[in-house]
C-alpha cells in the first residue's frame, strides 16, 4: 500500500553545513596549534639560548693595577647580570698587570708570545694607564678600532704639605723642575729656605709610566709646545736632552734608595723625616695614586702640587685586541662591557676610588682638591717616547772631554751609504747635542800636515758647551758645525797628535769632572814617533793630581792596537774596537766613553 505525503516519518539533515562547520573547526584549531606551536619554538630557542648551547666563554681582561680592583668589582656586577653574546654565556676575569709591561708584549704583535705565568690570560680588553702607552704599541693589526677613555686622572707632583703651601710653588712651570733638581734654582726662592735643591724621584721600572708622562710634560714645556705631542726631532733636541739629563743626574746624585715604582716613591714620600732633609720632594703621580696613597696611609703628610702647561693626563682607555686568540665572541663581549663600565651607575666606583668621571662627583673623604687645568698634553709616539726616555734612564755625566779625530784620507773610504769620516762625525754630533750644558767638549783633527809643520789644529778649544762667543753661537753649535765640515786629508799622525792633545788636556784639567781624551781612528800611526817614545811622554805628561784618560775607538784593523790598549790601561781609560763605522757599534761606543 502506498503512503499519502501527510503521514508522518523521519527527515534527514543536510550535509553540507556539517562539513563547512567541521572545516572551520579543524582550520580554527590548526591556527590555534599553529600559535602554540610558534611560541613553543620560541620558548625553546629563549630556553636554549639561556642555557648557552654554545658554550661559556671568558673574557679576560689586562688592567693597569691603579684600576684593576674597581674593574674587577664592575666585572662582577657584569657577569651578574647573566650576558649571552652569540648563545655563549659570558664572564668577565681581570689581572692587574702593568701597562708597560703589556704595552711592551704586544709590540711582538697580535700572534706574539705572551707570558700568561707572568701576565695572566692574554687579554681581549686592555685598560692601561693612559693613551700614552697605546700610542707606543709599536705592532700593527693589535688594536681593534678606537680605545677610548673609562675614567681619568692628571699626572701631578705628589709633595709634602709645606712645598705645596710655599709662596712660590703656584708659579713652578714643568721646564722649571730639572733646574730645581739641579740646585742651578734654589728652593729658597720658592719659600722653602734650607731645603736646597729638588729632591724628585724618577723611578724607572715597570709600573712606573707616570714618570713617562711627567717626562713628556717636561720636554714639551722646554720647546715651548703648546699642547704636543712631542716629536722625535724636538726628544733629540739639545735643549730637551740637556734639561732631561739635568732631571736624571740630580735623581741620582741623592744619597737615599732609588724606588723603582711610583709607588714605592710615594711610600717613601710620606714615611720620611723632615722634608728638608729628606731626599725625595716630589714624585710624579697621577691625582688618583695619591688619593689612594692617602688611604692607606691616612694621615699622610703629602698633597698635589700641579705645575703650569699642558698637563699629561692618565685616561684609561678601554683597547679592544685583535689576533689569533680574540674570536668575534670575545670581541663583542670586550666592547659591551667597556660600555658597561661607562655607564653613570657604574662607573661611579671609579669615581669613588679617586678617579675623575664626568658628571659625577668627587670622594667627599679627603682634602685633595681636585682643581681644574689648563690643556691636556697629547701623547707622543712610540719613537719620541723612547728618546726620551733613553735619556733618563743613561743620563750623560757632564765630564771635560776633548775629541782627537782622525781625518786622514782612509776615513774618507765608503761604509755603508756614506764615508768612514761621515758615520764617525754624525755619530759625534749625536753625541753633543744630548750632552749637558754643564759639560766640557772640544774637537781636534789630525792627519799628516793639517796647521803649518804640525799634523793636527785644534778645530774647536775644550770649554762648556753652553759657552757663547762663537761665529755659529754657542760653543755646542760651534761643534756641529765644524764636525759636518770635516773632510779627509792625507795620512795618519796618530802618536805625535796624541802626545800633544793629552799635554793640552792635563793643562786644561776640570776638578770635579772626569778628564779624557777620545782617540777614534782607522789606521796605524805614520809618523816618525817610536811606540816607546810615545809611552813614556805620555807618563812624563800625566799627573796624579790631575788624572787624564784615554779612551780609544778603533775602526776596523788597526796595527797599533796593541800600543793603544796600552796607553788606555795606563791612564786608567777604555778601548773599544768596532769593526766598521756603518750601523750602531761606532754611536754606541763613542756614547760609552763619553758618557
Amino acid at each position: 500500500m502506498g503512503q499519502h505525503r501527510g503521514e508522518s516519518r523521519a527527515r534527514g539533515i543536510s550535509r553540507g553545513p556539517l562539513i563547512v562547520l567541521g572545516l572551520v573547526v579543524v582550520l580554527v584549531l590548526g591556527v590555534v596549534g599553529w600559535f602554540q606551536l610558534r611560541d613553543r619554538i620560541n620558548d625553546q630557542g629563549v630556553a636554549a639560548a639561556g642555557a648557552c648551547v654554545e658554550g661559556e666563554s671568558v673574557l679576560a681582561v689586562a688592567a693597569d693595577p691603579d684600576i684593576a680592583p674597581q674593574l674587577q668589582t664592575l666585572a662582577d656586577h657584569f657577569t651578574e647580570t647573566a650576558p649571552v653574546i652569540r648563545d655563549q654565556c659570558v664572564s668577565v676575569t681581570v689581572t692587574a698587570v702593568a701597562s708597560d709591561t703589556v704595552r711592551d708584549a704586544l709590540s711582538a704583535g697580535p700572534d706574539g708570545p705572551w707570558d700568561a705565568a707572568a701576565l695572566g690570560p692574554r687579554p681581549a680588553l686592555w685598560i692601561p694607564s693612559s693613551s700614552h702607552s697605546v700610542k707606543q704599541v709599536s705592532a700593527t693589526g693589535v688594536i681593534s678600532g678606537e680605545a677610548r677613555p673609562v675614567a681619568t686622572s692628571p699626572v701631578v707632583l705628589a709633595v709634602r704639605t709645606a712645598f705645596a703651601n710655599a709662596p712660590g710653588t703656584p708659579a713652578i712651570d714643568w721646564k722649571d723642575l730639572p733646574s730645581l733638581q739641579t740646585g742651578r734654582d734654589s728652593l729658597a726662592a720658592l719659600g722653602l729656605p734650607g731645603w736646597g735643591s729638588l729632591g724628585m724621584a724618577l723611578p724607572v721600572g715597570p709600573g712606573a709610566e707616570s714618570t713617562e708622562m711627567a717626562v713628556e710634560a717636561v720636554a714639551a714645556a722646554v720647546t715651548g709646545s703648546s699642547t704636543g705631542p712631542v716629536t722625535e726631532e724636538q726628544a733629540r733636541s739639545a735643549p730637551v736632552t740637556s734639561a732631561l739629563t739635568g732631571l736624571a743626574l740630580g735623581y741620582e746624585a741623592s744619597s737615599g734608595t732609588k724606588p723603582a715604582t711610583t709607588r714605592e716613591a710615594l711610600t717613601a714620600l710620606a714615611e720620611q723625616g723632615d722634608p728638608a732633609t729628606s731626599d725625595v720632594h716630589a714624585v710624579a703621580a697621577t691625582e688618583q695614586q695619591v688619593y689612594q696613597a692617602l688611604r692607606d696611609a691616612p694621615g699622610a703628610d703629602i698633597t698635589t702640587s700641579m705645575p703650569k702647561g699642558p698637563t699629561p693626563v692618565a685616561d684609561h682607555p678601554a683597547a679592544v685586541l685583535a689576533g689569533p686568540s680574540v674570536d668575534e665572541t670575545q670581541s663583542r663581549a670586550a666592547a659591551q662591557f667597556a660600555e658597561f663600565v661607562r655607564r653613570p651607575e657604574q662607573a661611579q666606583v671609579l669615581a669613588d676610588a679617586g678617579f675623575r668621571v664626568e658628571g659625577l662627583a668627587r670622594p667627599d673623604d679627603t682634602a685633595l682638591a681636585f682643581p681644574g687645568f689648563e690643556s691636556t698634553l697629547v701623547p707622543a709616539d712610540a719613537a719620541a717616547a723612547a728618546e726620551l726616555m733613553h735619556v733618563i734612564r743613561n743620563p750623560i755625566t757632564p765630564r771635560t772631554s776633548t775629541v782627537l779625530l782622525d781625518v786622514s784620507s782612509s776615513m774618507g773610504e765608503r761604509e755603508g751609504t756614506a764615508t768612514r769620516l761621515a758615520n764617525t762625525t754624525a755619530a759625534l754630533a749625536a753625541h753633543v747635542d744630548r750632552a749637558p750644558d754643564s759639560s766640557n767638549l772640544g774637537l781636534w783633527e789630525y792627519s799628516t800636515t793639517l796647521d803649518g809643520s804640525r799634523p793636527y789644529t785644534t778645530v774647536v778649544a775644550t770649554g762648556p758647551l753652553s759657552a757663547g762667543g762663537f761665529t755659529e753661537g754657542t760653543r755646542r753649535q760651534a761643534l756641529d758645525a765644524r764636525l759636518a765640515k770635516a773632510t779627509p786629508a792625507t795620512g795618519t799622525s796618530t802618536y805625535t797628535s796624541l802626545e800633544a792633545a793629552y799635554k793640552s788636556a792635563v793643562d786644561g784639567y776640570t776638578p770635579g769632572l772626569t778628564n779624557s781624551v777620545l782617540l777614534v781612528t782607522d789606521g796605524a800611526n805614520d809618523d816618525s814617533v817610536a811606540r816607546a817614545d810615545l809611552l813614556a811622554a805620555i807618563a812624563a805628561a800625566s799627573s796624579t793630581s790631575k788624572p787624564v784618560r784615554i779612551d780609544v775607538v778603533t775602526i776596523g784593523e788597526n796595527s797599533d792596537l796593541n800600543t793603544l790598549q796600552a796607553l788606555a790601561d795606563r791612564t786608567g781609560g777604555s778601548l773599544e774596537k768596532v769593526a766598521s763605522s756603518d750601523g750602531a757599534a761606532l754611536p754606541t761606543a763613542i756614547s760609552k766613553l763619553l758618557s
